[in-house]
């Protein structure tokens, strides 16, 4: 009976000859070198747990006997199991519109809505914040775009559009209540500071422009006078800047309507021995004059025979101009030298 004998032989490339016999066995590079490979070769012996390089077969394969069969170590496609979930069906992106209410609180400038894909679901939805542009209203009517959208494939453009340079007022709902619920005038407005330790400004007031003494800043400050006989643009600093659109206390701003459309707070103060004041416009366009605390009256002496400071007109008529009544005017100042 013959035995299997192990060999151990010389790594062909460091022989003496160099020749490869192609002999299966182990190799080492020089006796008692651990450097120690393994060659198989074609073996058809049977031997259980044996392997073999199978060069019978093109390309050649890797074998091994499980003592029965030769088993070709080449990996193969196994069985297929059942289909996982598909993410295309799992995951739903929206495009939120404006009316879409979410349910969390997103940062201001995020796109993304959603943060996390709950897996959980058998359908997660994943919220994405649309762009859109906007608008603004004037004249209490006219709907003008401030921002506008264009796109192509790739990019989406945000466009900012200018302000309106003329003031629109054909629309239908320019009438006389819309007019006077407006909170600053319509036309040509400025701000200023009022003067630090001088009077408060109100809504619907004659200011002019001063300067602060502390700062030597340009500031605003009511009009007042207690004579219309003695004051002349040439010898006193009398301006009128226009009628301020909002209630202000020293050192704070104020916004002021140089020309155009806003409310003045009519008065009775007046000198009477040079003014004859009526509560009654009598029509739209009628000059409305500053009054001694630089409010507004309706004056109907025909021709004043003193310096006085025109405001601008009216644009309401009747019973229109008593004291402490707000009217709808239109802002046009002067100082008239008579």
């Amino acid at each position: 009976m013959s035995k299997l004998i192990p060999t151990i032989l010389t790594n062909p490339n460091y022989a003496t000859n160099t020749l490869d016999t192609e002999k299966a066995g182990w190799y080492q590079i020089q006796p008692s070198s651990s450097n120690v490979a393994l060659r198989v070769n074609y073996s058809n012996m049977g031997l259980s747990g044996e392997v073999r390089l199978n060069n019978t077969v093109s390309p050649p394969v890797f074998q091994g006997n499980n003592g029965s069969a030769w088993v070709t170590f080449n990996a193969t496609q196994g069985v297929q199991g059942t289909a996982g979930q598909d993410f295309t069906n799992a995951v739903n992106f929206n495009n939120l519109g404006a009316n879409v209410v979410v349910g969390s609180t997103v940062a201001l400038g995020s796109i993304f809505e959603s943060t996390l894909v709950d897996i959980s679901q058998s359908l997660s939805n994943v919220n994405i914040r649309s762009l859109q542009g906007s608008s603004y209203v004037v004249n209490s009517n006219l709907s003008v775009t401030s921002t506008e959208l264009t796109q192509n494939s790739n990019v989406i453009t945000i466009n900012s559009k200018p302000l309106p340079y003329n003031w629109d007022f054909t629309g239908s709902k320019n009438t006389l209540l819309n007019l006077k619920n407006i909170t600053t005038g319509w036309g040509e407005t400025s701000k200023w500071i009022v003067k630090s330790g001088g009077s408060s400004v109100s809504r619907g007031q004659a200011v002019r422009l001063t300067r602060e003494t502390s700062t030597s800043n340009i500031v605003i400050q009511p009009i007042t006078y207690t004579s219309a006989t003695t004051f002349s643009p040439f010898t006193t600093p009398l301006n009128i800047l226009g009628i301020a659109t909002e209630d202000a206390s020293p050192g704070e701003t104020c916004s002021v309507c140089t020309k155009g459309i806003t409310t003045v707070k009519c008065t009775n103060d007046i000198i009477i021995s040079n003014f004859t004041r009526s509560d009654s416009v009598s029509d739209v366009g009628i000059i409305g004059l500053v009054g001694k605390d630089g409010f507004i009256f309706n004056n109907t002496k025909s021709v004043p025979t003193v310096n006085y400071i025109k405001a601008g007109y009216f644009l309401e008529s009747g019973n229109v101009a008593s004291n402490g009544s707000y009217c709808l005017f239109y802002v046009e100042p002067l100082v008239q030298i008579v």
